[in-house]
Parts: structure tokens; sequence; C-alpha cells
């Protein structure tokens, strides 16, 4: 399969991160999709289990790496959610991975095609000195999500996100 083109200006937004700006530009959400494959479980060891993605990095353009709001869509059901691109430098990773903490879920999807939906970025990916450091991110990060989604399914209602945006 060969990597979808990408026009200059939409690569820019994306390698920067700046998917709210690449949404824009669509008209859409910019969305990814992949194979749900195990991982190491370290997120569900810490309480934030993640659906670690397998995709075709021939067909798309990762935003850069972060923390994002994203919408999860599995088979025919949409779920909230966040996504970590990244090498999990708190856990010394050294290997690019998309992994995608899904709100009050706990269906098995292993081996299933996903659709990951770029709503908003959050922050930059960190490397904390201690675990705990990192799951307390992770709760003020989930709260984040949570408000970007509210506020982009609802754009006409006054609630703010915690950039009071």
């Amino acid at each position: 399969m060969r990597k979808k083109t990408v026009e200059p200006s939409l690569l820019k937004l994306l390698i920067s991160g700046n998917v709210r700006k690449a949404k824009l530009l669509l008209g859409s959400l910019y969305t990814i999709s992949g194979k749900v494959i195990h991982g190491n479980h370290l997120g569900r060891k810490i309480g934030f289990p993640t659906a670690n993605l397998e995709i075709d990095n021939n067909c798309y353009v990762l935003p850069a790496p972060g923390v994002y709001a994203v919408l999860t869509q599995i088979e025919e059901h949409e779920y909230p959610a966040m996504a970590n691109i990244g090498y999990r430098p708190t856990f010394n990773g050294n290997v690019l991975t998309i992994e995608v903490h899904i709100f009050d879920f706990q269906q098995d999807i292993y081996e299933k095609i996903v659709k990951v939906s770029f709503v908003d970025r959050i922050r930059d990916e960190i490397k904390f000195p201690k675990v705990n450091l990192l799951i307390d991110q992770l709760n003020q990060d989930r709260k984040i999500a949570k408000e970007l989604i509210v506020r982009w399914s609802n754009p006409d209602s006054d609630t703010t996100n915690a950039f009071g945006q």
C-alpha cells in the first residue's frame, strides 16, 4: 500500500501536532486506523489500560509525539479516549507506539481494526522521574481530554477546556 499524498500545509500541521488546525484544513478530524495488538500491559498495570495500535506507516502521517484527545471507533460504536503517540520515556521505551486509553471501556478488542480521530493535542510526551507522577498527569490528561471532546461535540456550548479555550 502506498502512502497517501498529503498537502504540504497539512503535513506541517500534523508533524507539529497541531491536529486542531489540521481539522480546519481537512473539514473533519484527522483519522488513522490500525489493528489492536498486545503490548507490554504497562497501562493496565498503572490503571490506564490501552489499545496498542499497529498501523501501516506507509499509509499515514502520524501527528507529533504527545498526548491527544481522540474519538475511537470500534465497529459501529464511537468512544471518547485519549491517545499517546511516543516512546514511553518513563519506562525507557525506544520504539514509537500508538496507545489509546478508551474511557470507561472493558471489552477485549485484540486483533480488531479501530479508527482513531484526533480532536486536539493535550501536551508533549514527558519522562517522569516516578510512575506515580505519570499517573497523576494521566488523571489530569483524562479530565482535559473529556473536556475537549465535550467542547468539540457541542461547539455552541460555553464549555471551556483547561487551556481557557
